[in-house]
């Protein structure tokens, strides 16, 4: 039994251990994708941020300049239709040189085909903002500015100044793009005059410590300027890769909690069953015992009564057949009480209560225990409780009481002192035993109730076979009752018995 139990824990842990090899190698890997995942997202956020933010400085630019084209004493914009394109032609000119060809620009539009009268305001709005538009598409969106005229491409470069490159602009922007993508992990910018798209060599190495998570370098066209190239530093991202993975984890850590507690009771049970192997092992040798004694004495009786003439003497006879008699009762009793066994544990059992005389019952029992003991025995009986009636079946509460003395006199040492007392608590008769024996240990206190067991002590030559606690407890739950032990080693044990009235 014990090789057996070495091989299946063997097994049940390499279970165990193989379970959270491969579980701890599948989370490691998907933890691994996630990251992947979690740097190409940002890259794909921080590049979106960059031309939504670069599209939104155009944006500011471009209606600027169309506002500047609506200033009459600084453009002027006339119409004149062309014959071979069949459409009208625009030109803005510098107001105060209109005779110079490099103060003028000329464009046409699909969109806008008709000529532009001297107080038609809407209609040169509409020119001023398709001329805009298109320097918008030409230049500032190929980070060029043509001077289609000196005041408006003076203009056009004081504002791609103002509204250059701005990391706060571009702060808001990037959030939005991360939360869109269910990213919220802190970062920072990284500025460099000079940088190539992966490159990460220059980087110190305890700044990529802080933050692990570097996107690729984008220029930011600031002219004259130490910032020519942009990255976003993230941090570790690892709370951020756990939090996604949060069902995954808890699922995987569920299946692990599942197998091993399986395994674990799997074990228990087998130490279990080991163990009450032992304890029924015990028990059937010291039942055998038990059944041998009455049976020889009976055999020996007989043999006596058949081979010695005993039945020529009346006297003899007699005596014989008593102590035969008084052993098959002895060894019917036993019988009965391990058949009743499995009754005693399943509840099968009925009982009758009727009101006994509590004084009495008790006084009777102790009386009877006294006399029956081959040690003098001191007792001391009193009841507090103020109860003269207890509501229980006679028959099972004297056996109760019976068992639960017999075993204070049984395990007391040379000078037995049994003292009993009755008190009433929540509605209950609680009768204390209190013996003067050696005491029970803490670790085996838990077990006393168990069936089969039997305290390890140097009372093992006392005859018992662990069944009367069991079948105490039995009784006491069947009247609705309940009882427990308190014990310390070395100074005897006290166990409460609590009737309900």
């Amino acid at each position: 039994m014990q090789k057996n139990t070495r091989y299946i824990l063997a097994i049940c842990i390499t279970a165990v251990v193989t379970v959270l090899l491969l579980q701890f190698y599948w989370i490691k890997n998907y933890y691994k994708i996630n990251r992947f995942t979690f740097e190409k997202e940002v890259n794909m956020a921080f590049e979106d941020a960059l031309k939504k933010e670069f599209s939104l400085r155009c944006d500011t630019i471009q209606q600027l300049i169309a506002n500047k084209l609506m200033d009459t004493t600084e453009f002027k914009i006339t119409s004149e239709y062309d014959d071979k394109k069949k459409r009208y032609i625009y030109t803005v000119a510098n107001a105060h040189n209109l005779h110079d060809k490099y103060q003028s620009s000329s464009f046409s539009t699909k969109k806008l085909n008709k000529a532009l009268l001297p107080k038609d305001t809407i209609f040169r709005r509409k020119i001023a903002e398709s001329f805009a538009y298109a320097m918008r598409s030409e230049d500032l969106e190929n980070h060029i500015v043509y001077y289609h005229t000196q005041n408006l491409g003076k203009y056009a470069v004081d504002n791609i100044e103002k509204y250059n490159f701005d990391t706060t602009r571009l702060r808001p922007v990037l959030i939005h793009y991360l939360a869109e993508r269910q990213i919220n992990v802190p970062f920072k910018f990284y500025l460099r005059e000079s940088d190539s798209t992966f490159n990460r060599s220059h980087f110190n190495p305890k700044l990529t410590r802080l933050y692990p998570i570097i996107t690729k370098a984008y220029p930011t066209y600031k002219q004259n300027s130490s910032e020519q190239y942009v990255r976003v530093l993230f941090t570790d991202p690892f709370s951020y890769i756990m939090a996604q993975m949060g069902l995954t984890l808890i699922g995987s850590i569920f299946l692990i909690a599942v197998v091993a507690s399986s395994l674990f009771y799997l074990l228990r049970t087998v130490y279990r069953e080991k163990k009450v192997s032992a304890i029924k092992n015990d028990f059937i040798s010291n039942i055998t015992h038990e059944f041998k004694t009455p049976i020889a004495t009976v055999s020996a009786a007989i043999e006596a009564l058949t081979s010695f003439d005993v039945l020529d003497d009346p006297e003899k006879t007699r005596r014989y057949l008593h102590h035969s008699k008084n052993e098959l009762n002895r060894l019917s009793a036993l019988v009965d009480k391990v058949l009743n066994i499995s009754l005693y544990e399943n509840q099968q059992f009925d009982i009758k209560p009727e009101h006994l005389n509590v004084d009495n019952t008790i006084s009777a029992i102790l009386k009877e225990c006294t006399l029956t003991s081959a040690r003098p025995v001191k007792y001391t009986y009193v009841n507090l409780s103020g109860v003269t009636q207890v509501y229980a079946d006679q028959l099972y509460f004297q056996h109760t009481l019976i068992n639960v003395i017999d075993n204070a006199i049984k395990y007391s040492d040379k000078q037995i002192d049994i003292q009993v007392e009755c008190t009433l608590r929540q509605g209950h008769l609680v009768i204390a035993v209190k013996d003067s024996g050696t005491g029970i240990s803490a670790g085996n206190l838990p077990h006393i109730f168990e069936k089969f067991y039997r305290v390890p002590s140097s009372h093992h030559h006392t005859k018992g076979h662990g069944l009367g606690l069991s079948y105490v407890k039995s009784i006491i739950e069947k009247h609705k009752g309940w009882c427990k032990m308190e014990s310390e080693f070395g100074k005897g044990s006290t166990l409460y018995l609590a009737w309900p009235l």
